[in-house]
């Protein structure tokens, strides 16, 4: 019997078996559309270019209100006043490290001996004397309608000298109210010396009938009261400073008695009196800061100092402030001036300022200090006070370029700061 073979049309219609086994079973569609997370296909993102910064609005260019020949009297009395300044190169290294202690916010070791003292101030205090001295004469001249102003302006009412108090260092808080005293009076002017003269040597006799009356129209009262406080003392630096501008400049040994005759103090010694306080100013009681403010119109200023106040303690500085509301008379001048955008961050101890560890700019903290009515709950609106202080200049970003025609041997800059001054209602 013949074997059965099968023929091809009886073959497995789809061909051999898979020898894997695997299912025939079609692909299931993905669980999730591409555009869902997970696994499966991702959208292509859209490359969008980057936001384009907003620049900073420029810094507003304070006015020049000193002429250049009183700026350049600046210069020469601090560097006849330190003559170390001349060898500024060799002081260099000092410098750097006062400057990292004052980083450190370690006062008592930056300003620990007269030298540390002389030295900042030769590095420092020029400069800010310049834009101070600017600032001042432009409130001088702006705002003469204010009390304080008016009494400064018109050589004092019922012959009390306008009052200045000055919480800070006081070297260049000084130097710019004397020039801005200068920018004012010529009462202020200083008293000419009287030449040395040789064996046989004469004053023409036309010169030398002239009395000083006669040629300088000198001051025979104070026209300006000043007060310095700080808790590190800067009596020798400062009274070295006043001696300079009531002292006649030096001058050479060859000078005719004509020239020494004419040559003058740049400040009359009784124009400007000055006492300086070694306190605390944080600690100090509203009674012995009102006996400091005194009872007439009073311009208190604050130059690059609050910010180191707030880093000591934000309530603390929010207290002083108030008491200088309660204490200050009507008509009293308010100035702050310190680095633009400066912040301080709250600490545990500084509850009335906020979250803590949260930065503050320290203009706000002072408004609030200031103006607490406008802080006030929405249900105390009938309750609200009216406020104590008008607010007269709210500027953030200052800057006082230097002349470029000055001359010093020591280091000069460009000054940034914000401004604000406020008047007491």
């Amino acid at each position: 019997m013949r074997r059965y073979q099968r023929q091809a049309q009886s073959q497995p219609k789809h061909g051999p078996p898979s020898v894997s086994g695997a299912s025939k079973a079609p692909i299931a569609p993905p669980s999730r559309r591409p555009d869902e997370r997970g696994s499966g296909i991702t959208k292509k993102s859209v490359k969008r270019p980057p936001p384009q910064a907003t620049p900073a609005p420029a810094a507003k260019v304070q006015q020049q209100i000193i002429p250049d020949s009183l700026q350049q009297l600046i210069l020469d009395i601090f560097r006849e006043t330190f003559p170390q300044v001349n060898e500024f190169e060799a002081m260099k290294p000092a410098l750097r490290e006062i400057k990292d202690t004052l980083d450190r916010r370690d006062f008592q070791q930056a300003f620990a001996t007269e030298e540390h003292k002389e030295k900042y101030t030769i590095r420092w205090s020029p400069s800010q004397a310049l834009a101070y001295s600017n600032i001042l004469a432009w409130i001088a001249k702006e705002y003469s309608d204010n009390e304080w102003v008016k009494q400064f302006l018109t050589d004092g009412v019922k012959n009390n000298p306008s009052s200045v108090l000055c919480f800070g260092r006081g070297a260049a808080e000084l130097v710019a109210l004397i020039v801005m005293l200068k920018n004012s009076h010529l009462s202020a002017l200083g008293q000419p010396a009287q030449p040395e003269l040789e064996n046989g040597q004469e004053i023409d006799g036309a010169l030398g009938n002239l009395t000083v009356s006669d040629q300088w129209p000198i001051s025979d009262k104070t026209l300006l009261r000043v007060g310095l406080v700080d808790t590190t003392d800067w009596t020798e630096v400062v009274s070295k400073i006043h001696q300079s501008y009531t002292t006649p400049r030096p001058l050479s040994k060859y000078a005719s008695a004509k020239a020494r005759l004419s040559n003058t103090s740049p400040l009359s010694p009784k124009a400007l009196s000055w006492k300086f306080t070694q306190l605390d100013i944080l600690d100090c009681g509203i009674e012995e800061l009102g006996s400091m403010i005194g009872a007439d119109p009073t311009l208190i200023t604050l130059f690059f100092t609050l910010n180191d106040m707030y880093m000591t303690s934000i309530s603390k500085v929010s207290a002083l402030l108030r008491k200088i509301t309660a204490a200050a008379p009507k008509g009293s001048l308010l100035l702050v001036v310190d680095k633009p955008g400066a912040c301080v961050e709250a600490t545990p101890t500084d509850n009335n300022a906020g979250t803590e560890g949260r930065q503050y700019p320290i203009h706000l903290l002072m408004y609030r200090a200031l103006f607490p009515e406008e802080h006030q709950k929405v249900e105390k609106v009938k309750d609200k006070k009216e406020p104590a202080w008008e607010k007269l200049v709210e500027e953030d970003n200052c800057i006082f370029k230097l002349d470029k025609g000055l001359v010093f041997p020591g280091c000069l800059e460009n000054i940034k700061f914000q401004m604000h001054l406020l008047q007491r209602l």
